[in-house]
């Protein structure tokens, strides 16, 4: 429906701090009875998911007049894209309630001018980096992180590997780095910005961890802030949001409306106005949210000590043995405590804003007593999982040419020596070990085929043990 709103209403909603959930709210108030979709007409929905939604099923709502339109916005949503944007100090932001994937293809096929392009991708990142390749039908070229065999972690992307990176291969027209990295530990974007910028490349950050960052000095400074051209955060990740909410923001003017229109054509043309009203209420959480981040990192200040370049909202814990980290998410689990995520690097807990004092005790006495019998028991650190991630070489074939060519399947075991069809990622965090194009190694074949035997979740790994390899 044409949305019709008067002008004197334009601006009243361009003032409003949640100018999607007001209208919603105010939508609300006045319907009486649906004749519209969703089918659950704001009433009903079986039990027990009825009773949990409760009130929430009353925002879930269509494009009804006064709502405005994902697909074409100029009202309450673009008011809140706008604040938003304002407050990162992007030239535009727009929201995606197709996740962060979805933003990661939209800034790489939105940077990129034409086929072929060259985008330079430093270190592991997220396998949606490789549908945005596919998508924007570009040609990557990997640079390696460093393995901190310490943090038993990968290094963030780093200003010198990058300079030298793209002197030796000219021609770049984007780069995409990840900051901070799963573990929570940040790149000097402002450097990486000036040295992609000075080689004349976009640089595209994927800060889907960072939406939080520049709230408190304690915390990061964000990327926009920093120099970059596109940067993709998840809102649902650190700020109070509901999961599958992310944006993007872009700094440069010229490339936006490629952004946009990459961004558009992945999401349905039903968008969720609940998740919609979430970024909104997280848009507002920005300017209204800085005394809880202040208290919140006050409690956990009281714990652990925090490093400028790490994310005090994530712990993570390097134990470079499974059965550690498995001993102390089983502590945690017995007190009703769930971490993010463990395997046999470490063990990663995320905090949140609002926690209480009794939830940062209950953690930290729990984790403080798994490591001081961790730290008097020996182990030995697992050689495996550096190799797992080793760097994918660079291949003549584009990604949107890999996609078509014929395949077959293997197992696991016997992949060694074929070329990978499709990602081959362990989930979380969803960091593809071996990309498509790439020449499975024996030792990336029998580590995976292990993890997978053990019950590890990898995208790419049939029920069958088996992966998809090109047939050529």
């Amino acid at each position: 429906m044409r949305q019709d709103t008067s002008m004197a209403a334009l601006a009243e909603t361009f003032m409003a701090e949640t100018p999607i959930l007001d209208r919603l709210m105010r939508h609300a108030a006045r319907e009486r009875a649906s004749f519209h979709v969703p089918g659950h007409h704001g009433r009903y929905l079986p039990q027990p998911l009825s009773s949990w939604l409760g009130q929430a099923l009353k925002l879930d709502l269509t494009e009804l007049e006064g709502l405005d339109n994902f697909h074409s916005a100029s009202d309450c949503i673009a008011a809140s894209e706008e604040l938003c944007a304002r407050h990162y100090g992007a030239h535009r932001t727009y929201y995606s309630v197709n996740g962060a994937t979805a933003c990661v293809m939209a800034a790489i096929k939105g940077a990129c001018q034409a086929p072929g392009d060259r985008v330079l991708v430093m270190g592991p990142c997220h396998m949606s980096v490789w549908r945005g390749l596919v998508y924007a039908d570009a040609s990557p070229l990997w640079v390696a992180s460093p393995w901190d065999a310490s943090r038993q972690a990968f290094q963030p992307p780093s200003p010198e590997a990058l300079e030298v990176a793209l002197t030796q291969r000219p021609g770049v027209r984007a780069v995409f780095v990840t900051s901070p990295t799963y573990q929570g530990f940040a790149a000097d974007v402002r450097a990486l910005a000036d040295v992609a910028h000075r080689h004349g490349a976009l640089l595209l950050v994927d800060e889907a961890h960072g939406a939080h960052f520049g709230l408190d000095p304690r915390l990061p400074l964000h990327s926009v802030a920093q120099g970059a051209d596109i940067v993709v955060q998840s809102p649902h990740k650190t700020l109070p949001c509901l999961t599958q909410a992310a944006w993007v923001h872009v700094s440069r003017p010229d490339v936006a409306r490629a952004v946009h229109e990459a961004l558009l054509f992945l999401h349905t043309t039903s968008p969720s106005y609940l998740l919609l009203a979430a970024l909104d209420a997280a848009q507002a959480f920005l300017r209204s949210g800085r005394d809880i981040v202040r208290e919140t990192l006050d409690r956990i200040e009281m714990y652990r000590g925090f490093d400028e370049r790490e994310d005090p909202m994530r712990l993570w814990v390097p134990t470079g043995a499974e059965s550690r980290s498995a001993e102390l998410a089983r502590r945690l689990e017995a007190d009703g405590m769930f971490l993010e995520y463990w395997d046999a690097c470490g063990a990663l807990a995320l905090f949140g804003f609002g926690q209480t004092e009794r939830d940062f005790a209950r953690f930290f006495a729990v984790y403080e007593a798994w490591r001081a019998e961790d730290d008097a028991a020996e182990h030995d650190e697992s050689p495996m999982v550096a190799h797992l991630y080793e760097l994918p070489a660079d291949v003549d074939v584009r990604p949107s040419e890999t996609e078509r060519l014929p395949s077959r399947r293997v197992p696991l075991r016997e992949a060694a020596g074929c070329i990978a069809k499709r990602p081959i990622a362990p989930y979380p965090p969803g960091v593809p070990a071996v990309w498509p194009g790439q020449v499975i190694s024996r030792a990336h074949a029998d580590v995976l085929a292990q993890m997978w035997a053990k019950g590890y979740d990898i995208v790419g790994v049939d029920t069958d043990g088996t992966i998809e390899v090109c047939d050529a």
